[in-house]
């Protein structure tokens, strides 16, 4: 699983190309890893006050929990993201 802190740092956050590196179960704070291409279980974004967003929950068929559409691969959820598309849980 890779953790993205959004608007905070705790100091266990790795950078871009460490987080290339590991490929799997670290913490960054770099947005470019929450898209459908990473291979592993799950991405998930914090935000300073404990809110998340979760990319395996996001992707399931059916699942509303942070959108009121069904999500696709060919979705860029990235600038999705940017774009404030997204309800926080």
């Amino acid at each position: 699983m890779i953790t993205i802190h959004y608007n905070f740092t705790d100091g266990t956050e790795v950078s871009y190309s460490e987080g290339c590196d590991l490929k799997d179960n670290f913490t960054t704070c770099c947005l470019d890893f929450f898209n459908n291409h990473e291979d592993v279980d799950d991405v998930i974004i914090i935000d300073s006050v404990g809110n998340t967003l979760s990319r395996k929950l996001l992707m399931t068929k059916g699942d509303l929990t942070y959108t009121n559409k069904d999500m696709r691969d060919v979705h860029n959820l990235q600038n999705m993201f940017k774009a404030n598309s997204f309800i926080w849980r």
